[in-house]
């Protein structure tokens, strides 16, 4: 009996470890193909403050490893984004990461941004850019995120990209915009502070892999991705031009992902498929790099 159940240990380990094994190999099928110039503009930079702007507080992310990075190297950041959709309690428990994480504070905009919240029931479906101007209340948010910047004063902001909006969020796109918007009307300024922005964006390879092949059986009737890529009329996320390894950070950037709550978990999970399965050490040894299109403000 106890050969038998020897025997039986030994294949319900063999078993899992061969599971184990062959979810990894998957895992590394995400990853990115692509080598990027390693980035050196961060680590030359002068002043050292930073600003994230995204639409939505787990937007940031995407970027949470190189954060991590700056936040160690003695970086000031602070994150900006619009009023969360759970009201002040999500609000306070958003800070509570972002301190935890070293950050400086979040900010959130707290304002009407949209006009169609109460009636749409997918509002992360793509909306063509002719429609932005009724559907978002542009001018307000304008006016208070060129506030919020003047105050702060960054050297760089992150942000996501402003063609698809990493996978087609019509917010992702407004937000992005107005940065760009804000950069173009203020870069001749003798006292702009805005060097750089960086945009975080997938390589093509992790796109097609990640917003195409793995989320066909994710998204309920159409990928908000390959919709975005007909309406916005792109080929998907801007090309990156640089790459930063963010194994060292990997432990900071799952706490942060872990920092949310279970529907945002969720959504993390969509873009960082069963980041919540695995340790930091071994999840990000797969996926140990973050990418970046690197705007500069002068050239704009």
């Amino acid at each position: 009996m106890k050969n038998k159940l020897k025997r039986i240990g030994t294949a319900v380990v063999s078993l899992f470890a061969m599971i184990l094994i062959a979810h990894l190999y998957y895992l590394s099928t995400l990853a990115a193909t692509e080598i990027y110039p390693t980035d050196t503009f961060l680590d030359k930079a002068s002043r050292k403050k930073a600003l994230i702007i995204t639409a939505h507080d787990d937007d940031a992310f995407a970027s949470a490893g190189t954060i991590g990075k700056l936040v160690s190297e003695g970086w000031e950041i602070r994150h900006i984004c619009l009023s969360s959709q759970q009201g002040i309690a999500r609000d306070k428990m958003f800070e509570g990461i972002v301190k935890e994480q070293g950050l400086a504070g979040v900010d959130f905009l707290s304002l009407k941004h949209r006009n169609d919240l109460d009636t749409n029931k997918t509002p992360f479906m793509p909306i063509a850019i002719k429609n932005f101007r009724v559907v978002f209340n542009a001018k307000s948010v304008y006016e208070m995120l060129a506030e919020k910047i003047d105050q702060f004063q960054p050297e760089v902001i992150f942000s996501l990209d402003d063609q698809i909006g990493g996978y087609g969020h019509p917010d992702h796109v407004f937000i992005s915009r107005l940065v760009l918007d804000y950069c173009k009307e203020n870069n001749t300024k003798a006292n702009f502070s805005v060097k750089k922005i960086y945009q975080s964006v997938f390589t093509p390879s992790m796109s097609e892999a990640i917003m195409v092949k793995e989320r066909l059986h994710n998204w309920s009737t159409v990928n908000p991705y390959l919709t975005g890529k007909m309406v916005y009329n792109v080929s998907g996320m801007p090309i990156p031009t640089t790459e930063i390894n963010i194994y060292s950070w990997a432990k900071a950037k799952k706490t942060y992902m872990d920092g949310f709550p279970p529907q945002d978990r969720k959504n993390i999970k969509k873009f960082a498929p069963a980041f919540h399965l695995y340790p930091a050490w071994l999840y990000f040894s797969i996926f140990d790099k973050e990418y970046f299109r690197v705007i500069d403000t002068k050239k704009m």
